[in-house]
């Protein structure tokens, strides 16, 4: 398919005439359809969208007469498409004032570019006026994207024939048989409703909208200053966030703040509750020690001779004390243990007088704490361990 660097339409603008302005819409700039040259491209369309967008680059180099970084290009198409359109212009047809409003535009593409995502079939074309002229976009081939474009200037002041030979002679441009024809006037933009991702426009009854946040292929500025552009914008996006995770740490912050003065003066009033009570609590610790000291006085007083009396006089399991033995000294090792330095001239007295205290039930242990046999005599030391309740029974006892 061949490719000339030439508008359209057969009858170009005046290269001394001054250009239509741009129409920027919301953030895309609208570009006059009669400064670019349009052509369809086949292209590999299972390599993918970087192949793809490498052969339309190799296509304007091999068969345009300027080199690639002299133009302003772009290109429509869909995985579902064997072919790509193409659109560019030469640089010089743009001037500086026109590109510097261009810096800030989030896209900037001929105005038939609005239609290219109508998909109205194959055989259908849609006539779209840009207010300066009028273009046919033309679906000759199955798929969503067009496959011929071509553009005619008009007149404000140009008679209906003249308008309708204008018509004719598009549609025969373009390979149109003249059915399947839509015809949509210069499209009116839509007030943003919100949605970020798409500028919109109403062409009569239909709708017309341009992707932002995708479709970037459309766009005709220099690629390297779009990539760098995004880059600026994946960067800016990326300080938005971290700026919008920090003002989010510093209301985390201003909230745990705001609930460390609101727990400094709840333990405020606490501690001012608990000193306004502790003398009721200091008399009620108080007459709790004296009853504690009273109990004790009571219950766990020192009962020396009744421990004696248990392990010695008859009458309980236990205290029938052989007569051999006998005792040289006693002394209490707390409230409940009684240790006896005794003495036998029968050893096996000691044995028996053992095994007959362990079975003593207000006795809980016997343990033989020195054993010592010198000249017959045998002397030992018992250390007998009693049962407080015993011994509180005893304190009860009339």
């Amino acid at each position: 398919m061949s490719l000339a660097l030439e508008p359209t339409s057969a009858p170009p603008p005046a290269p001394a005439a001054p250009a239509a302005p741009a129409a920027a819409v919301s953030r895309v700039v609208l570009l006059p359809d009669a400064r670019f040259f349009v052509r369809a491209v086949p292209v590999n369309a299972a390599a993918g969208a970087a192949a793809v967008a490498r052969e339309v680059e190799l296509a304007l180099e091999l068969l345009s007469p300027f080199p690639v970084a002299q133009l302003f290009f772009g290109y429509c198409w869909h995985p579902d498409s064997a072919h790509a359109l193409v659109f560019a212009a030469f640089r010089r047809r743009f001037t500086d004032e026109e590109q510097a409003q261009w810096a800030e535009a989030d896209r900037v593409v001929p105005h038939f570019a609005l239609a290219t995502r109508l998909n109205p079939g194959p055989g259908h074309t849609v006539l779209l006026g840009d207010g300066s002229g009028l273009t046919a976009v033309h679906w000759g081939e199955p798929g969503p994207v067009p496959s011929r474009v071509a553009t005619a200037p008009g007149s404000a002041d140009a008679t209906e024939d003249e308008r309708r030979a204008v018509r004719t002679g598009l549609l025969r441009a373009v390979g149109s048989t003249g059915s399947g024809v839509t015809d949509l006037p210069a499209p009116v933009p839509v007030v943003a409703d919100g949605d970020e991702r798409e500028a919109g426009w109403l062409a009569g009854d239909h709708r017309l909208g341009l992707p932002l946040t995708d479709g970037s292929e459309l766009d005709v500025r220099d690629k390297g200053e779009l990539a760098s552009r995004r880059a600026s914008q994946r960067r800016a996006v990326f300080l938005w966030r971290g700026f919008l995770a920090g003002l989010g740490a510093l209301a985390l912050l201003g909230l745990a703040e705001v609930s460390l003065v609101g727990l400094k003066a709840w333990q405020a009033g606490r501690l001012a509750r608990l000193e306004a009570q502790q003398p009721a609590v200091d008399r009620i610790m108080s007459q709790q020690a004296l009853a504690t000291r009273i109990e004790e006085l009571s219950t766990k007083r020192l009962r020396p001779f009744e421990m004696i009396s248990l392990v010695t006089v008859a009458g309980n399991p236990g205290t029938a004390k052989p007569v051999s033995v006998q005792f040289i000294r006693t002394a209490t090792n707390g409230l409940y243990t009684l240790e006896v330095e005794a003495q036998t001239k029968a050893g096996g007295d000691l044995a028996l007088y053992q095994a007959a205290l362990r079975e003593n039930p207000a006795i809980a242990s016997v343990e033989v704490a020195k054993h010592d046999l010198r000249d017959a005599t045998t002397t030992f030391v018992l250390v007998i361990t009693f049962k407080p309740e015993a011994l509180a029974a005893l304190g009860r006892a009339p």
